[in-house]
């Protein structure tokens, strides 16, 4: 059903889902979420659309720093469907073929999650689905 690719390079986007122009400065390999700028994990759906991943393999703390990198990773995935060139790739996204997906590690702060919850809004307003799916780890 899925054809899948990663993405987790220090590029951003194919030129069809390029995300305007990535701040570099945006990187930050010792955080949860390091880059901003890329699609964590992209699976391409036969017949059109995708889902964009988000993958969140560490706890992620609930300061404002981690809240704003998650709510900014999720706008640029955002702005990414919304492009042109995703719509030329991928067909016009809809709730039924485009998501984006966040798989977090179940110990982030319940912050974390409340934030999620509040993002999900955004995210069907841009009438695109979007899931929270906790990692199974090991205890």
């Amino acid at each position: 059903m899925f054809r899948v690719f990663t993405l987790l390079t220090t590029t951003a986007l194919s030129a069809a889902v390029a995300m305007a122009t990535p701040d570099f400065s945006d990187e930050e390999p010792g955080h949860p979420i390091p880059h901003l700028g890329v699609v964590d994990v992209h699976a391409v759906r036969k017949g059109g659309g995708s889902d964009l991943n988000v993958v969140i393999a560490t706890p992620l703390q609930g300061d404002e720093h981690s809240r704003q990198r998650l709510t900014r990773k999720i706008e640029n995935y955002l702005r990414a469907i919304n492009s042109n060139g995703y719509s030329a790739q991928f067909g016009q996204p809809t709730p039924k073929n485009t998501a984006i997906v966040v798989h977090i590690h179940p110990r982030s702060d319940p912050k974390i999650f409340k934030l999620l919850e509040k993002l999900r809004s955004r995210v069907g307003a841009a009438k695109v689905a979007f899931e929270i799916k906790p990692l199974e780890v090991n205890q």
